[in-house]
């Protein structure tokens, strides 16, 4: 590294930073070599792991399509209304409470899930009375994610529209353009990318959600057991070869989900320099 490289950062601040590498690596690499790669193909293959995938992958696609169908239009009004009007400050009280799930304690969130759409709760209550149940169901594990999920969608969402330059929006409405026309041939389209990359960071933690989703929705073979679920069920019984395997499942939809972010990010400096 030259002595360029380190005209604004101290040169002293390379060791740290590489141990902040081996903190986050460390563990990683610990991991991969203790799982056994001679029997990986049958232990993710087993019927147990492969039930949990399957749960994981459909109940995470459908919360990630509702925090979309949510969350977009959250991530409009917050960026161009709500930021532009003289309620501004009532942004920034909605912006934390929809951060909220994202430093809550997964147990917290499993109780305050509870106590809203549990049977007993608010809104649970009322749909239990109407023959719709919903904790310890796959219905229990979509809605956890939903609300673990979400913040990372609104999060993404809103710094990818406030990049979209406001002399777009100006022009279109000067040619005439409607709202819809704005959002769906203007904002959508340039945030594209960004747009795309919170549907994945979405999906990424719907796959890896826990705690809440064990508290509301327990677990429960081919209804509610996810693949973290089954990992922790493996690790109680004793069974770590089993949970190693359901971690490499993991583990490998999160290379995916990471392929695909990089072919964004690669799609995105495409198009900034066209």
């Amino acid at each position: 590294m030259t002595s360029s490289a380190h005209r604004s950062v101290p040169a002293a601040f390379t060791v740290p930073a590489l141990l902040g590498v081996l903190v986050i690596a460390g563990p990683f690499l610990g991991l991969m070599v203790n799982i056994p790669w001679t029997e990986a193909w049958q232990l993710m293959t087993s019927p147990e792991a492969l039930s949990s995938v399957k749960l994981s992958v459909a109940t995470a696609l459908i919360a990630t399509v509702i925090c979309g169908l949510l969350g977009l239009p959250l991530s409009l009004y917050l960026t161009k209304v709500i930021d532009r009007s003289r309620y501004r400050k009532l942004g920034l009280v909605l912006y934390a409470l929809l951060y909220t799930p994202v430093i809550l304690s997964p147990v917290v969130s499993g109780l305050a899930l509870t106590f809203f759409w549990g049977r007993l709760g608010l809104v649970g209550s009322l749909l239990d009375g109407a023959g719709v149940v919903i904790p310890f169901t796959s219905t229990a594990v979509v809605v956890t994610q939903v609300f673990v999920g979400l913040p990372f969608f609104v999060a993404t969402a809103v710094t990818s529209l406030r990049a979209v330059p406001a002399e777009f929006e100006h022009i279109a409405l000067v040619e005439g353009a409607t709202p819809w026309e704005v959002t769906s041939k203007v904002l959508l389209p340039v945030a594209a990318p960004g747009l795309a990359t919170a549907f994945l960071l979405s999906f990424a933690r719907a796959l890896g959600e826990y705690g809440a989703t064990v508290t509301f929705a327990g677990n429960i073979a081919e209804k509610t057991r996810t693949i973290p679920l089954n990992i922790e069920l493996m690790l109680s019984s004793n069974l770590m070869p089993q949970a190693l395997g359901s971690a490499l499942q993991l583990m490998s939809l999160y290379l995916i989900v990471l392929g695909i972010g990089l072919f964004l990010v690669s799609l995105r400096r495409i198009r900034s320099r066209a």
